[in-house]
């Protein structure tokens, strides 16, 4: 059994009733036609490149689905007569497949792209937690901060004072030094 992807584009207008209603067409289709749909994604809305047949916007949906060369001919022969369809594009993606297989791939890729997202989810939800701690942590921190630097400022003038005193003297002695004085002289 071979592997398609056919990708098709709806018209807006459709409402979801009518989107869901062709979708299951073309799966029911598909079947009858003595293929398996693998997966069916529906991409939604999206703009257009450019108007293709006077819309702008258009529904996706990709079909993943097994069969013969039979199977895709009627699932492109149904799309091109359907009116509800801007535009569409099947491609054989694998020659030979069991479709039983490709689900059990698909179903375990779903579940640990899902369990990849919940943990970078909780990673980023532990790093904003750590953030915010940080931030309450250096808020309580300030006053103490504040004490801590109005206390140095208040002990730097009495060792400013303290230095100044003692080296007085000594200013003195120098000053009478240049001046030719002795201690003796005075």
């Amino acid at each position: 059994m071979r592997r398609y992807d056919t990708i098709f584009i709806l018209r807006p207008d459709l409402g979801e009733a009518g989107q869901k209603e062709s979708i299951r067409r073309f799966e029911n289709i598909v079947r009858t036609s003595g293929g398996e749909v693998i997966d069916t994604d529906e991409w939604g809305f999206r703009e257009l490149a450019y108007h293709i047949k006077g819309e702008r916007r258009g529904f996706y949906v990709r079909l993943d689905y097994g069969g013969n060369g039979a199977t895709m001919n009627e699932v492109e022969r149904n799309l091109k007569l359907s009116d509800s369809v801007l535009r569409y594009l099947s491609v054989l993606v694998d020659r030979d497949i069991d479709p039983a297989t490709v689900r059990a791939e698909l179903e375990a890729h779903r579940r640990r792209s899902a369990e990849a997202r919940a943990a970078a989810e909780a990673a980023r939800a532990a790093a904003e937690a750590a953030r915010a701690e940080a931030s309450r942590g250096s808020a309580a921190d300030a006053p103490r901060e504040e004490a801590q630097s109005s206390r140095l400022e208040e002990a730097t003038p009495a060792a400013e004072l303290e230095q100044s005193e003692t080296a007085e003297p000594a200013d003195a002695v120098d000053s009478a030094a240049q001046n030719g004085e002795s201690e003796d002289q005075t």
